[in-house]
C-alpha cells in the first residue's frame, strides 16, 4: 500500500469508536460453556461400538450384499475349465469378431 492509502487507514482507525470491555465477560463465557457437551475419555471399545452403531445399514442392505458376495463367490468358483467347450465357444466368438470387423 501506498503511504498515502497508509494515512487514510490510520485516520479510519483513530476515528473510530472503541467500546469498553464488558465486565461480566467470564460470566458469559462460564454460562456459554456449561450449557456444552464435555470431551470425554472413550475407550478404544466404546468408539468402534459408537462407528458401527453410525454406520448402521438397513437389513435389505445387508441382504443386497450378501447375495453380491454369494455371486461373486459362485461366480469364481464355477468357473469354467479349458476343455473343448469353451474352446469351441471362445473360437466362435473370435470369428464373430473378426467377420464384423470389430477387431
Amino acid at each position: 500500500m501506498s503511504q498515502h492509502e497508509d494515512e487514510k487507514l490510520d485516520a479510519i482507525l483513530r476515528s473510530r469508536r472503541t467500546e469498553a470491555p464488558s465486565s461480566d465477560l467470564a460470566a458469559r463465557i462460564i454460562f456459554k460453556a456449561q450449557g456444552r457437551a464435555q470431551v470425554q475419555n472413550v475407550s478404544l471399545w466404546q468408539s468402534l461400538r459408537q462407528v458401527l452403531v453410525d454406520l448402521h445399514l438397513p437389513k435389505p442392505a445387508y441382504v443386497l450384499a450378501a447375495t453380491l458376495i454369494l455371486g461373486i463367490v459362485l461366480g469364481f468358483s464355477t468357473a469354467p475349465s479349458n476343455d473343448s467347450t469353451t474352446d469351441l465357444y471362445s473360437a466362435s466368438a473370435q470369428a464373430f469378431l473378426d467377420d464384423e470387423g470389430l477387431l
